[in-house]
């Protein structure tokens, strides 16, 4: 028997009859994806579930606010998709708390605090670098920054990682200085879910991550953090900096965590670093090979996120 639910929009025509020419260049980078290869780490290719979440009629409906403490009506499916989304990213990593929604020249990113970031325009940086002879971070460098500065907030993570950051080590000196440590693991946390690379949770203050890299969800953003932060985090996201959400995004986030805690994908992230070796090693040391580039991320800011660290 089929569904008598009713269905939006039936009687329009669809997109290839309504604009025939972005339907073609749609179409035409479609064929793209699936005949060329693809070597840039902030791309991946999302399941047809996340796809089809992501084109979802959650896109017509506004939702400022967080579940139960909305400024519109009729939120009562989406407040369970918010949720689920919480829930499954809280379990994946292990982390107490989720809300959905290094020097570059060394491999860090612009948002760590470059200066042609806001980042580094709003907020005073001072960045780390990595060791010539093994080319990982110089974590005596850090050390010595951090107790020179006293930065209210140590960043770790960057976009070109073929080396394993050891996150304990920057959260015991965020711990001798008083900072507060947080993690950037967008470009690994589909390694970090697989189990194939270390986790910052456990030691980590907050942990950053976009969705739509190694961990083949949507183009959106998430973050985890211990139960302390929760409250000041969640404000500055919502009102601080956030309006209305994306709820199909949102949607296509939780199908892709839900992916994400699947046997199968723990073997997709096993395969992962192979599929990018560095192409010259540099040290006998232990890769996570995310980047087709021998250089090594590291970032070190000083910003006063969302009230910490001092302005210029």
């Amino acid at each position: 028997m089929q569904s008598q639910t009713p269905t939006l929009r039936t009687a329009e025509p669809d997109l290839s009859t309504q604009d025939p020419e972005i339907a073609r260049l749609i179409e035409a980078e479609e064929r793209r994806q699936a005949d060329k290869i693809r070597l840039i780490p902030s791309e991946n290719y999302v399941s047809r579930a996340v796809l089809e979440a992501t084109g979802s009629v959650l896109t017509n409906k506004y939702s400022e606010g967080y579940p139960g403490r909305r400024y519109y009506e009729g939120q009562q499916n989406v407040d369970p998709i918010e949720e689920i989304a919480i829930e499954r990213a809280t379990s994946l990593f292990g982390a107490e708390h989720a809300n959905v929604g290094m020097a570059l020249p060394a491999g860090g990113h612009l948002t760590h605090g470059w200066n042609v970031s806001i980042t580094g325009k709003f907020f005073r940086s001072v960045q780390y670098g990595v060791r010539h002879d093994t080319g990982t971070i110089d974590y005596d460098q850090v050390r010595e920054i951090a107790r020179a500065e006293k930065p209210k907030l140590i960043w770790a993570g960057g976009t070109a990682i073929p080396r394993i950051i050891d996150f304990e080590a920057f959260a015991e000196i965020a711990r001798e200085v008083g900072a507060i440590f947080a993690a950037d693991v967008a470009h690994i946390a589909g390694l970090i879910a697989g189990g194939v690379h270390p986790s910052p949770v456990p030691v980590a203050d907050v942990v950053t991550t976009t969705t739509h890299k190694t961990l083949r969800g949507p183009r959106g953003a998430m973050f985890v953090s211990k139960q302390e932060h929760a409250g000041v985090l969640d404000k500055a996201v919502f009102p601080g900096l956030q309006g209305g959400p994306h709820n199909h995004t949102t949607a296509a986030i939780a199908v892709a965590l839900k992916e994400a805690a699947q046997p199968e994908f723990k073997l997709y992230a096993a395969t992962s670093p192979a599929r990018s070796r560095p192409r010259r090693s540099i040290a006998a040391a232990s890769s996570s090979t995310t980047t087709p580039c021998p250089s090594i991320p590291a970032s070190r800011s000083i910003p006063p996120g969302f009230g910490w660290g001092r302005r210029r």
